[in-house]
């Protein structure tokens, strides 16, 4: 009985059309993936893989479409020639994915498919490998035949499944980490849909003579295992998919398309399905391209932000190994200088006879650079207890206006060494007995108000600087607040002043010993103590104000 192409398209089952549509669908999806990295030889040989696979199905849905006709013996010749390909096919995708850093040669595929080639001569005689023989049984038309050579066919395409399997577990074996679970995903997948592939297949159909549960082994062996193997290969090679699903999706709309074209009823009805899948084609470009876009974009913030939060966890950890040197060298730098200090104030005093007056000089020299030098170390190992929360406080009454009072006859001998006239200036007009008592540690706070005014000395080549401590209107608060007419600050000056080695403009100019680190060490002990520190200017050379305020205690 003969019978034309379109004859047998007439005849495909419902199971055959499952077939073609699953297996296109697979490949489909398989392409787009591949589409995604061309480079990637683990995802060429799988989309190539596909093709083979999806030759494979529809051959197969041609021969049960054609049982009863003259086409059957080609059909089932060349079913089983490509079916033979499965294997070999199937063996260099796993091994393109176990093994993708190994480049294969040339050599490696002829020793993979040469003997394959040897024994597809077969396929020119029908009955050596496979045949067909029309018969008449029921429902059936004609049957499969295996010749003498199916042995060695079938034993040649179970050979590059199990050393695949073998391939898998080895690699399995070796591996760790995400490279172990995926390995470990994929051979289970491997395992489940091999064994389920060969035997309703290959198995069955050799020993009932029948491809009628063909579909079985095909959808749910071969068509989950492409389906399976996609997104493992999306989800371990990192494609986003949002894109993937994009173009597949895509993909299928304009399929269904093209075919409509062949469909069309009329010239009219042609000319606008064809302008319609035009459009079609061009906005899935444009919208295609916007997702890919949109994904980068928000991929290079991720990326960004995640190289911001690494860098920002390295300068942490520099910041704390600085500390954590300061802290040493400080502590270590320290106790010689205080002994140079000790031995200098002893040769200025006489302790070991009168000294000449070159002689005196160069030892006060000697005296007060040890002395900056141990208030520069003081103020490091400060940075350094404040940073690393070893900072310890001791809150008791402390009298404000008695340690005000103290520093300022302190250091007025200082002031009269630079040629300032020093001040101070008790705002207690409500009562004599105004109370400047507040809640804190008194050496942290002494250490405050002895800097700001210090420093209001050094900054001041020559004018006045004047010390006030009043209250607030509500009388809550006490306000310490240091005045010169020195050097002044501009206004981004006064925005940094409280940071970390941070200092005014043209300060190295009148004082080149600084740090930097006074002002920063005044804010963190005050901030302990829940008060308030800031400075003011008009500008540079009209002067500078620096004020704290603490809680009263009522």
């Amino acid at each position: 009985m003969t019978s034309s192409v379109f004859d047998i398209i007439s005849n495909f089952s419902f199971s055959g059309w499952s077939i073609i549509i699953a297996g296109l669908t697979a490949t489909m999806l398989l392409g787009v993936i591949y589409w995604q990295d061309v480079t990637s030889r683990s995802s060429r040989i799988f989309f190539i893989f596909s093709i083979v696979v999806l030759l494979w199905g529809v051959l197969s849905v041609f021969f049960n479409a054609s049982t009863g006709t003259s086409l059957g013996v080609i059909t089932v010749s060349l079913l089983y020639f490509v079916a033979g390909l499965v294997g070999p096919t199937l063996f260099l995708a796993i091994d393109g994915f176990s093994n993708a850093e190994i480049k294969r040669t040339k050599s490696h595929l002829v020793l993979i498919f040469g003997p394959y080639i040897l024994l597809a001569i077969g396929f020119l005689y029908p009955g050596m490998i496979v045949g067909y023989e029309e018969v008449a049984m029921g429902d059936t038309l004609g049957r499969i035949t295996f010749g003498e050579l199916f042995i060695p066919y079938a034993l040649y395409a179970v050979f590059f499944v199990i050393y695949g399997c073998y391939l898998l577990i080895n690699n399995y074996r070796k591996s760790a980490g995400i490279f172990r679970v995926q390995m470990g995903n994929f051979l289970t997948t491997f395992i489940t849909t091999g064994l389920v592939a060969l035997s309703w297949t290959l198995f069955i159909p050799f020993f009932l003579k029948s491809q009628e549960f063909f579909w079985v082994g095909y959808i749910g062996g071969a068509i989950l295992f492409l389906v399976v193997t996609g997104f493992i290969l999306v989800k371990y090679n990192f494609w986003n998919i949002k894109i993937i699903a994009t173009e597949f999706f895509i993909s299928l709309v304009i399929f269904v398309l093209i075919v409509e074209l062949f469909i069309a009823s009329s010239p009219l009805d042609l000319f606008v399905k064809t302008a319609i899948t035009i459009i079609v084609i061009i906005s899935s470009l444009f919208l295609v391209g916007s997702v890919r876009r949109e994904i980068q974009s928000r991929d290079r913030i991720v990326g960004l932000m995640n190289d911001l939060k690494e860098i920002s966890k390295r300068l942490k950890v520099l910041d704390r190994k600085k500390t954590e040197f300061l802290s040493i060298a400080s502590h270590h730098l320290r106790d010689p200088l205080t002994a140079i200090k000790g031995y200098a104030s002893m040769l200025a005093e006489g302790s070991y006879g009168k000294l000449s007056k070159p002689l005196l000089e160069a030892v006060e020299k000697i005296y007060v650079s040890s002395e900056h030098l141990i208030t520069m170390i003081s103020d490091f190992m400060d940075v350094a207890r404040i940073e690393g929360g070893d900072m310890k406080y001791v809150f008791s009454n402390v009298d404000m206006k008695k340690l005000v009072l103290d520093l300022t006859d302190t250091m007025r001998q200082n002031a009269g060494y630079s040629r300032v006239i020093l001040s101070t200036t008790i705002d207690d007009r409500n009562s004599i007995d105004e109370s400047f008592i507040t809640v804190g540690d008194e050496g942290k706070l002494r250490q405050v108000v002895s800097n700001l005014v210090d420093n209001s000395i050094k900054y001041t080549p020559m004018g006045e600087v004047s010390i006030m401590l009043s209250k607030s209107k509500d009388r809550k608060k006490i306000i310490f607040s240091v005045s010169d007419t020195g050097i002044g600050m501009s206004k981004d000056t006064i925005e940094k002043i409280f940071n970390k080695f941070s200092r005014a403009e043209g300060v190295s100019k009148i004082y080149t010993e600084g740090t930097g680190l006074g002002l920063y060490v005044a804010k963190e002990i005050i901030k302990k103590h829940e008060g308030r520190i800031w400075g003011e200017s008009k500008g540079e050379g009209h002067g500078s104000s620096f004020y704290v305020e603490l809680d009263a205690k009522m």
